[in-house]
């Protein structure tokens, strides 16, 4: 339904005089080396692939900068979790539920447990977890410890020898298009989808789409490839609940201008770090970062709330600025635990003898177990059913891979396997 490729992918395009263009990411800014599938797709296209400079981060508290150097007790736990899901990359197999994915590479059970108590569990230093762990939760997926799973945690933490693509990182999902040789019609809004049930035995059931504008088209397989809740997508037909996911509300706003060292009581702008980060105390943002510096002395920042950057704040924040550009959105899901077990979710619940509360909850995880079924019901998939584990450019690679395997079982006629 967009009019570009990239989804959430964003870029904007910075034109200064004197200058060369450039292109400020406004959300999926980066990517890492052990992205095995945005490395490869990066040399396949042939872009160019920039490392970002390791420039001086701060942490603020909201009213000084603090520097810890703690030994980092998470790396063993870092390490483990790393080493399944790399195992991922060399695994030929096809899942049918982000739990069977799940417990294969062994993340079920820090992705179902708050990444508070998983790190007091470990014996990680509290101080630690909420000066260092809580601020890259913060950043990357705008959630505290209590708030976001231990999965989420330890990706965020993992985020070293970051990467960008010169020009946009959306240029890799243009360029897997477009390698795909998909016919792609850009700005074009499903409206419906409608299940034609099959004359004979033989054959599988088809789906008929209808745009907002009316065209309507014949197809075998539907693949969902951005959370449901936002495609507004009627379906007519039998078709489990959509689930409640809720969606991380993020504003990020880009400054033009001089930044005043003394909101940050620092004596001058050469002492001013390149990365500010925030603990949970206070702070008026989530962080503060310079994108690009430029000849006149300006920079251009990137902030990123969870409420909007007023000007009575902007006031104080710049000693000048220039302009001031802002988008909402709802970057990603709550990371909240995943209810990732062996029993059967879909198991038939006998609601008389449920109080009506307990009725509604257990609606929920009925919901919410049938979307985590990538293939919800037969031929219609859905690729963000992987979003609640994981929210990153990376790992929708990973389910989009998982959603064509799947696709291909199908079409060939193969069983599923076995879980192992």
């Amino acid at each position: 339904q967009s009019d570009k490729i990239g989804g959430r992918c964003t870029a904007f395009r910075l034109q200064s005089p004197g200058e060369e263009d450039e292109y400020i990411e406004v959300g999926a800014s980066i990517f890492v080396k052990a992205n095995h599938n945005l490395v490869d797709a990066s040399k396949k296209f042939g872009l160019k692939v920039k490392q970002l400079d390791d420039e001086m981060l701060a942490i603020w508290n909201g009213k000084e900068f603090i520097f810890e150097e703690k030994k980092n007790q998470l790396q063993r736990l870092l390490k483990t979790t790393r080493d399944n899901f790399l195992k991922s990359y060399q695994s030929p197999e096809a899942f049918h539920t982000i739990s069977d994915f799940a417990q294969r590479f062994k993340l079920d059970k820090v992705a179902s447990v708050f990444s508070n108590h998983f790190l007091q569990d470990n014996n990680i230093d509290d101080q630690y977890n909420t000066e260092v762990v809580e601020v890259a939760t913060r950043v990357n997926y705008g959630s505290n410890l209590h708030e976001i799973h231990a999965l989420g945690a330890l990706v965020t933490m993992a985020a070293d020898d970051a990467l960008q693509i010169q020009g946009g990182n959306f240029q890799i999902f243009e360029g897997m298009v477009g390698r795909s040789k998909a016919n792609v019609r850009l700005g074009t809004k499903i409206a419906r989808i409608q299940r034609l049930e099959s004359k004979s035995n033989d054959t599988e059931s088809r789906f008929e789409i209808t745009t907002t504008t009316g065209q309507k088209e014949i197809f075998d397989t539907i693949v969902i490839a951005a959370p449901i809740q936002s495609t507004d997508i009627k379906f007519d037909f039998d078709m489990p609940p959509v689930p409640e996911v809720k969606y991380r509300t993020i504003y990020a706003t880009f400054v033009r201008g001089h930044v005043n060292p003394a909101y940050f009581n620092v004596a001058s702008v050469k002492d001013f770090p390149a990365h500010i980060l925030t603990t949970n105390s206070g702070a008026e943002f989530i962080s503060l970062s310079i994108q690009t510096r430029l000849k006149n002395g300006e920079t251009v920042t990137k902030i990123f709330s969870q409420d909007p950057i007023q000007d009575e704040l902007l006031d104080r924040l710049y000693s000048n600025r220039t302009w001031v550009k802002s988008k909402l959105w709802k970057a990603y899901p709550h990371l909240e635990p995943l209810p990732l077990t062996d029993s059967d979710p879909l198991a038939p619940l006998n609601e008389e003898k449920l109080p009506e509360q307990q009725q509604q909850q257990q609606q929920q995880q009925l919901s919410q177990a049938a979307w985590g079924k990538v293939e919800v019901v037969p031929g219609l998939f859905y690729l963000n059913a992987f979003e609640p584990l994981i929210s990153t450019m990376e790992t929708e690679t990973i389910a989009g891979k998982n959603v064509a395997r799947l696709v291909r079982d199908r079409i060939l006629g193969y069983c599923p396997v076995e879980k192992i």
